[in-house]
C-alpha cells in the first residue's frame, strides 16, 4: 500500500449525517403523492445510484410523474431542512487529524456545486479542503467523470489517494480513478450491502 498523500472525502452519509433527514423528507414526498412511507433500515437497503432506479424501488412510476419532476421536487425539501442538519459528532476530529498529518483533503459530492459549497461554508469546515467538487444538476449525476478531473488537478497519484464514501457508488467512482477506498457503514448503504461489494 502506498502512502496516503489525500484524501477525497464524499459528503452525503459520510461527513454529513443526513439519512435520517432524506428518509424523512421522502416520506412527506411518498405522502403526497399517496404512497407508502419508509423505514430506515428499508431506505438504506433500496437507496443507490443512479438514484432514478431509487425512486423506481419506492414505487414511482415514471409514465405518470416525470423523474425530473419528482428528482427536484426531493431537493426543494431536502434543502429547505438542510441547514438544520448536522455533522457526524466525529467529523470535524477527523479532519483535524488529517490537517495535522498533512495530508491533502478534498471533496466530491453528488451535491449541486454551488450548494455544496454553501453547506460546507455553513458548517464550519469549508477551510479543510483543498479543493471542493459537486455536481452541475440536482439530479446525482456525473460522478465519476468529475473524480478523474478532480485527481488529475491534485497533482496526486491514485496509488497515494484514498476514497473514503458510504456507498457501492463511491467504491465504483474510487476504482474508475484507481486509488485505494474505504466504506463506512453509518451513512445510505446498509453495512451488509457494503460487505457484498467490498471488504
Amino acid at each position: 500500500m502506498s502512502k496516503i498523500k489525500q484524501i477525497i472525502w464524499d459528503w452525503n452519509g459520510t461527513l454529513l449525517d443526513d439519512v435520517g433527514m432524506c428518509v424523512n423528507v421522502m416520506n412527506v414526498m411518498l405522502k403526497s403523492y399517496s404512497m407508502p412511507p419508509i423505514s430506515e433500515d428499508r431506505y438504506k437497503q433500496i437507496f443507490d445510484f443512479p438514484v432514478k432506479e431509487y425512486y423506481s424501488r419506492l414505487g414511482f412510476d415514471f409514465n405518470r410523474h416525470a423523474f425530473e419532476k419528482v428528482g427536484h421536487e426531493f431537493m426543494d425539501y431536502y434543502f429547505q431542512e438542510l441547514p438544520n442538519c448536522l455533522l457526524f459528532s466525529d467529523a470535524k476530529n477527523i479532519l483535524d487529524h488529517f490537517k495535522q498529518l498533512e495530508i491533502k483533503q478534498l471533496i466530491l459530492s453528488a451535491m449541486e456545486h454551488e450548494a455544496l459549497e454553501m453547506s460546507l461554508k455553513q458548517k464550519g469546515i469549508h477551510s479543510y479542503f483543498d479543493k471542493v467538487q459537486g455536481i452541475d444538476n440536482h439530479l446525482a449525476n456525473g460522478k465519476k467523470e468529475l473524480a478523474r478531473e478532480l485527481l488529475k488537478s491534485s497533482g496526486v497519484s491514485a496509488q497515494e489517494t484514498l476514497f473514503i464514501g458510504d456507498t457501492v457508488h463511491d467504491l465504483q467512482v474510487a476504482q474508475s480513478i484507481g486509488c485505494q477506498c474505504i466504506l463506512i457503514s453509518r451513512g445510505h448503504f446498509s453495512k451488509e450491502r457494503l460487505l457484498t461489494n467490498h471488504n
